[in-house]
């Protein structure tokens, strides 16, 4: 599990990042800023994020996932999000043409009155055996973002070994209109890139559900 890399905004690229937002226009976020933070500063404002290799969406319908994950709220009829920036961007950046499955991670630890920050892990199964990592398996993409009305939060939930944790996990079981879509690259990834077999994954998965990420190290 990683953390985001250390990087706070001062007061004036807040400033700049409201500007861009009020405009619409990426073009005024500074250029030394790296995009992943304008994105979790519009999930700090509220607003959530939905991340596809699609750059045309003009509205989100609802739809049935494709997931093996052990609870159902991830397997619910509708359009997903998150309050989390480099959680969209995973979603944003996968490069469908290489890539076979995902297998990723966002969530904060309970700790004591309040919650751990957040912490990821990104893995893709190539649709070729290759073993290179870094950045291979990322392509361009965008993020749109959303209104918060009408999304649910996944509830915390224990998990085992782990204890309570939460996930930036939203889903709406109605079509949603995005109000901004933003390009993002692979350069704006900050976190490291893991490769693994996803026929190796899936039967660990089928013997321990809550095993995650079911890699060596």
């Amino acid at each position: 599990m990683l953390e985001a890399p250390d990087s706070e905004s001062s007061a004036a690229t807040r400033e700049a990042f409201a500007k861009a937002w009020a405009a619409c226009d990426m073009a005024l976020l500074p250029e030394h800023v790296p995009r992943w933070l304008f994105l979790q500063w519009l999930a700090e404002q509220g607003y959530l994020l939905h991340g596809s290799q699609q750059g045309d969406i003009t509205q989100f319908e609802p739809r049935t996932p494709f997931d093996f994950s052990p609870d159902e709220f991830s397997k619910r009829t509708g359009v997903f999000a998150a309050s989390d920036g480099i959680w969209a961007m995973m979603y944003a950046l996968k490069d469908r043409g290489k890539v076979k499955r995902i297998l990723n991670l966002a969530l904060q630890f309970k700790e004591a009155a309040d919650w751990s920050p957040t912490v990821y892990f990104l893995s893709f199964s190539l649709r070729e055996l290759s073993t290179t990592t870094g950045h291979e398996p990322l392509t361009s993409g965008f993020v749109y973002v959303l209104p918060s009305a009408g999304f649910e939060q996944m509830p915390a939930y224990d998990w085992p070994e782990l204890g309570t944790v939460l996930e930036p996990h939203w889903v709406n079981p109605n079509p949603v209109t995005p109000l901004l879509c933003i390009p993002v690259t692979p350069a704006d990834f900050p976190l490291p890139v893991r490769l693994h077999d996803a026929a190796r994954v899936d039967a660990l998965c089928a013997d321990d559900p809550w095993g995650f990420p079911w890699l060596d190290e």
